[in-house]
């Protein structure tokens, strides 16, 4: 009698792998503690009303982790329920490698077989800032990508992610023809108010150039304290929503309490709009700018990580133009998630 209730038990313990999507959990690879983690975080994120959960995935992280299993990669996504995909694709794209190439058409396949949009990132040069040459460049080359392929392998949208508060005086990356340049002096019509001008400007025509594909932004969370204060007259969600379609808001702590504080605002400030601002946490260490821990999720665990969405959504829940929650990256949140040793790589 005791071995049978040890084995119902037990059975009863085991992930239900019709759960999931049809023959992903074959194709990711996972063992059944991952399944039932897996299974725990999509109904944490399923718990509050039906949002959209996105994920980051870079070349020299899951890109290069996945070289020759696209598919395995978009099964395990799908697997945890991410319903966006937010693919760095300057190598297939901006540098043409044919490798690279069809390993994306490969990827976007299957995330599309499971459900998953696909988001190209681009838009965050420098070099926007100077000139309208290399927008037109990064429209043009997602355009004629999708021109390119069949339906299935088509990106659904434009993912920016233009940081002008990254271009300080003396920063590695900063075109020399930029005479603006962030600092910590706010006020109307100052460097960083001209800085998010020109950002506003760059989703506007890029809207333009793109449609009909969807576009996003990420945003910084500190923009918008400052716009409601006075500080800025640029910068604001509903600024930004004119153009595009939704706003990612980078809230990046450890703390539950934090991330929802950070990203509030921007929530508030996009008031009626629909399923507009989603809220991005870090999984991710040793990328640019980096903090250490106190940014991200990933040295806190698996136990520190479900809660945390958990609270997100709830929190969210109550406002209409919430969308959902971000992950940035999926390397540093398949470490969490597999309890590996995390090797800090860069982006």
């Amino acid at each position: 009698m005791k071995r049978l209730l040890f084995i119902l038990m037990l059975a009863a313990a085991l992930p239900v792998y019709g759960q999931f999507p049809e023959g992903a959990v074959e194709a990711a690879g996972i063992t059944d503690t991952m399944a039932m983690r897996a299974e725990a975080y999509r109904t944490a994120m399923r718990s509050a009303g039906n949002y959209r959960y996105g994920v980051y995935i870079y070349t020299r992280r899951s890109i290069d982790d996945y070289g020759r299993e696209p598919v395995k990669l978009a099964a395990r996504l799908a697997v945890l329920g991410f319903t966006d995909v937010y693919l760095g694709c300057e190598a297939a794209l901006g540098d043409g490698d044919l490798t690279r190439l069809r390993w994306q058409k490969a990827f976007i396949e299957a995330a599309h077989k499971w459900g998953m949009a696909v988001w190209a990132l681009r838009l965050s040069s420098g070099r926007l800032y100077v000139g309208n040459e290399k927008l037109y460049e990064d429209c043009k080359s997602v355009i004629d990508y999708n021109y390119s392929v069949k339906k299935s392998q088509r990106f659904d949208g434009v993912s920016a992610d233009l940081e002008p508060h990254i271009f300080k005086a003396g920063f590695i990356d900063r075109p020399k023809e930029l005479k603006l340049a962030w600092s910590n002096n706010y006020f109307p019509g100052g460097d960083n108010d001209l800085l998010l001008e020109r950002t506003v400007e760059v989703m506007k025509i890029a809207k333009k150039e793109l449609e009909p594909l969807k576009l996003s932004q990420a945003m910084g969370f500190f923009f918008q304290p400052r716009v409601d204060s006075g500080l800025l007259t640029h910068g604001g969600a509903s600024e930004f929503l004119q153009y595009c379609d939704y706003l990612v808001v980078m809230a990046y702590n450890y703390r539950k309490e934090r991330i929802w504080e950070m990203a509030k605002p921007l929530i508030v400030d996009a008031g009626e709009k629909p399923a507009s601002i989603s809220v991005c946490v870090k999984t991710s260490l040793g990328t640019h700018g980096d903090e250490g821990p106190v940014t991200s999720l990933q040295p806190h665990g698996w136990g520190n990580l479900l809660p945390t969405m958990r609270y997100l959504v709830e929190q969210g829940s109550a406002h209409k133009s919430f969308r959902g929650v971000d992950v940035f990256e999926f390397q540093g949140f398949e470490i969490i998630w597999e309890e590996r040793v995390p090797q800090s790589k860069t982006k």
